[in-house]
């Protein structure tokens, strides 16, 4: 309802974090340049051990800064593209909006009581503060809209469903929330990120696994083909290299809590709210592993040769399909399909307008229905002077498809025309300076154009 509180959660990275001013999240060439002992990094950078619920000792606490307003991205678990000019973009009054900044790495059950006690002194303020001449309701009937932005949705559905939530809320927006986790997450915590040399691979691999946040995003759905059991969840192959039994237990743990208070909550009448799911549905995206005696993981694909459903290959280049929807949905969740990948899904101007009717209270456009399917495949991090290769998917020629490189303002730097490669299939080969880059597939008969970044060492 237009008088309503609107109350936006970012994901990992969306939030800075900082040590005495430094941004200590700033994975950009310049930064990581700068790190002449990576082992020092780590240390830096970690959390420490047994951290479960609870809060960093001294040594390890960050401080919460404000939200990223800037490109992002942090290997395998893809871009943020920032949240400048929010209430603009939205087209609401900026005093309606609320965003909240929170220290990413911890547990999510954390975050969530934090999420409570931020929406209460907001909404106390909201209610006690909105001029009554243009939101007449608010002070006796305004709730909360919940935009989430990737793991902000996890946040956001814990505070709901296990810390009381239900009674203030209206609706939720989650754009690429991994409801079931990505399997993304665990090719980073064993040390196969995408795109790193080595050392910077050990280095995220050794910070990211004292996150518990990163722990909770581990896959619950069945991730592992293994050649005794078949198609399984990760908990029935245990152990694998590189992911601790308490995160893979913990991740299901978490699962499991936000679906039993749910099944609670609607035993005992708790009031409801309206669940808008929005996802990408087009890109191939990292959906499994393949686990067997006395042979290395593989990380299954689009390419790999599994008996896996086609469905199960395509998703925002970030999170499955399988993964962007709840695992139980009532009446009252809508899901929303959309062609960009995991970083600029809360960014893109048709969900942008979707967000906006949410905020309004208005019904959901209907939209035509869009017979695309094309996708898009392409590093997270590369060697910069050296070539990478940009892949679109189920593609038409007629499109004449190019690929671009931006930069954070949106001007074009380069461009190279894209060759078929295959049916359906093209290709086109990209070097680049180092730094942080928008790369973009653009069509020159249509208004066909698909982003994301890229960031170059």
């Amino acid at each position: 309802m237009k008088h309503d509180l609107v109350v936006v959660v970012p994901g990992i990275m969306g939030t800075t974090l900082t040590r005495e001013g430094v941004d200590v999240w700033d994975i950009s060439f310049q930064a990581l340049r700068g790190l002449a002992d990576p082992a020092a990094a780590v240390e830096r950078l970690r959390l420490q051990s047994g951290i479960g619920d609870g809060e960093p000792e001294d040594r390890y606490a960050l401080e919460v800064g404000e939200p990223i307003r800037t490109l992002r991205q942090l290997p395998d678990l893809g871009g943020h593209a920032g949240h400048g000019n929010l209430a603009k973009r939205l087209g609401i009054d900026p005093r309606r909006l609320a965003v909240f900044t929170y220290d990413w790495r911890l547990s999510n059950r954390n975050s969530a009581q934090k999420l409570k006690t931020f929406v209460e002194r907001h909404l106390s303020r909201w209610q006690e503060t909105a001029d009554p001449r243009h939101y007449p309701e608010a002070a006796r009937n305004a709730k909360v809209v919940f935009l989430c932005r990737s793991m902000g949705g996890l946040v956001v559905r814990y505070y709901l469903e296990a810390c009381g939530g239900r009674e203030v809320a209206r609706s939720v927006v989650t754009l690429g929330t991994p409801y079931q986790g990505s399997v993304k997450t665990m090719r980073m915590l064993t040390g196969h990120a995408s795109g790193l040399y080595r050392p910077w691979r050990s280095l995220i691999r050794d910070v990211c696994s004292t996150y518990p946040s990163m722990g909770q995003l581990l896959p619950t759905y069945d991730a592992v083909e293994n050649d005794i059991f078949g198609r399984v969840p990760l908990e029935v192959v245990m152990p694998i290299d590189g992911v601790s039994s308490g995160m893979v237990e913990d991740a299901s743990r978490f699962a499991d809590d936000i679906n039993t208070a749910m099944e609670k909550n609607e035993e005992a009448g708790a009031p409801s709210y309206e669940l808008v799911v929005v996802g990408g549905a087009r890109h191939p995206t990292t959906y499994g592993v393949r686990h067997g005696q006395g042979r290395p993981l593989t990380y299954l694909d689009r390419s790999s040769d599994s008996p896996w459903e086609a469905a199960d290959w395509f998703g925002d280049g970030t999170v499955p399909k399988r993964s962007a929807e709840p695992p139980a949905m009532d009446e009252k969740t809508r899901t929303l399909w959309y062609g960009y990948r995991h970083t600029y899904l809360f960014d893109a101007g048709p969900v942008m307008r979707q967000m906006r009717r949410v905020c309004d209270g208005q019904p959901l456009l209907r939209e035509l229905a869009d017979d695309d399917e094309t996708g898009i495949e392409l590093p997270d991090t590369v060697s910069a002077g050296e070539e990478f290769e940009v892949r679109a998917t189920r593609a038409d020629a007629a499109r004449k498809l190019v690929v671009q490189r931006l930069t954070e303002d949106g001007r074009i730097v380069a461009e190279v025309p894209m060759e078929r490669c295959g049916d359906g299939e093209f290709r086109a080969l990209l070097q680049t300076e180092p730094g942080l880059w928008i790369i973009q597939v653009a069509s020159k008969t249509s208004d066909y154009k698909c982003s994301d970044t890229v960031l170059a060492l």
